[in-house]
This record gives structure tokens, sequence and C-alpha cells, in this order.
């Protein structure tokens, strides 16, 4: 997020959509487990994030989250409160963020310094080229290269890494890693939903919702399991584990 406000109109715009589906999935969700919209919306969509609020540690919304809230309660309907999560978006701030980034990826230290955890956003399709196509693979292998060697310099106690995203079920994501890392790619028992792991699969790397999938997801509402939720999309996000050294191997660190 960020840019002129033009910018961010645009790009509000752009989400418009993908709002659209989220707020839909928590009335679901909400309707299905008698609990309050709002509540549906932090536990089951990644507005929390979207809106730069951060992370919701321990169940519990940042501050800014209340005046939102209370405006989806006060909006009867379904128009009126996308209309809410688009203001809500536009006065937002920069999305938080503490991972350090390297090109499309980024890292995160988990269990005491121990475990490394990947993480990928689209930061390369100005070209109008997708930052996964076969041609920019060796860019991709480059960053991590990059941010491995920084992981093993800064933070040598690290000796496992993990991921968890709907991406590991593309090849042209699994190819980035080593054979043993993207072959260890399963379905977890359960899924958050407050981030893009399995929401991000809604959007094309222009940053538009992708109509079959948006039908899929919405399709399946009518089946939703309340104590699988994430099973409603079209694909399931998979989490991958595996030695740090297959990285430092791969990638000459």
């Amino acid at each position: 997020m960020g840019g002129s406000i033009e910018e961010r109109r645009e790009e509000a715009e752009r989400l418009r959509p993908f709002f659209e589906v989220q707020l839909r999935f928590a009335e679901a969700m909400a309707e299905r487990t008698a609990r309050p919209l709002p509540s549906a919306c932090l536990a089951f969509t990644n507005l929390h994030r979207r809106f730069g609020f951060g992370r919701i540690e321990a169940g519990v919304p940042s501050p800014d989250w209340a005046r939102y809230a209370d405006g989806l309660e006060q909006r009867p309907s379904r128009a009126e409160r996308l209309d809410w999560t688009v203001d809500t978006f536009l006065a937002a701030p920069p999305e938080a963020g503490d991972k350090r980034r390297f090109g499309c990826f980024s890292f995160e230290l988990m269990d005491g310094g121990q475990v490394v955890r990947i993480h990928f956003s689209n930061r390369d399709s100005d070209d109008g080229v997708g930052p996964l196509a076969r041609g920019k693979a060796g860019r991709r292998r480059g960053e991590l290269r990059d941010m491995f060697a920084f992981v093993r310099a800064r933070h040598p106690g690290v000796r496992t890494v993990k991921g968890g995203s709907w991406l590991y079920n593309l090849e042209a994501y699994r190819r980035l890693f080593p054979a043993d890392y993207a072959g260890s790619a399963a379905a977890p028992e359960r899924v958050r939903l407050d981030g893009t792991s399995s929401w991000g699969q809604l959007l094309d790397f222009r940053g538009h919702v992708k109509p079959a999938v948006r039908q899929a997801l919405l399709a399946n509402l009518a089946t939703l399991d309340a104590d699988a939720p994430w099973t409603a999309f079209p694909l399931r996000a998979l989490a991958t584990q595996g030695p740090i050294g297959s990285f430092h191997h791969l990638y000459g660190v």
C-alpha cells in the first residue's frame, strides 16, 4: 500500500471485489457460528492485515479495528458494508511489516531463532509478466540466495525452514526450492484465514480478482464447513518444512 492519493483510490477500487468476497465469506461464517459479523471478519478474513493494522496477536485486534467493527454493525446492507470497508482501507496506514525483504521474498524468525518462515509477495510485475514466470526463475532464486546468505550470517542458530501458502500447489513456485522442502508440502490440520496463505489465490499478479476462483469460492459457501472453513478455497494452503542445509546447498550459500 502507499503511493499518491489517486494511486490509493485506484488500488481500493481494484480490491473492491476482493473485499466483497471476504465480506460474503464472513457473513456465511457468522450465520453458521452465531457470532457477530465483525468477529467473523476478524477471524476469517485478512481485512485486519489489509488495513495495515498488523498481525492479530493472541486473538486481540489492534485498537484501530474497533472503529471499523462499529461501523460494520451500523450498516445494514451488504453494499453499505462494502463501501465502509473500502473507505476504511483508503484511510488506513501503510501495511505493517516486521519482515526483512529480499525482492519478492521475506522471512521471519520463530521458535527462539531456530526456525525461519518464508513469505512471498509480488514485487516484480511492472513489466506485465508475473513474478513466477519461467523467465524470472533465476531472479527469484537469486533473491532466495541473498536471503539465506543473510540468515546464515545474522542468525546462525536457524536449523529449519517452514512455509505455508496456496502457492505450494504451483510447480512454478515449488521449483524455486530444494526438492526435499518442496516435496514436503502437505495440508495442515488447521489453516488461519487472517493472512494471505489462502486468500492470496483470489488475486492475479496485477492485483485483480480472478473470476473463476471467486466463483468457485462463492459456490462453496453453500456447503461451508464452519469447523474447517479453509476447505472452501479451491486450492488448499499447504505447509512445508525442511532443513536449512538444503537451502545452503542449492543456492551455494
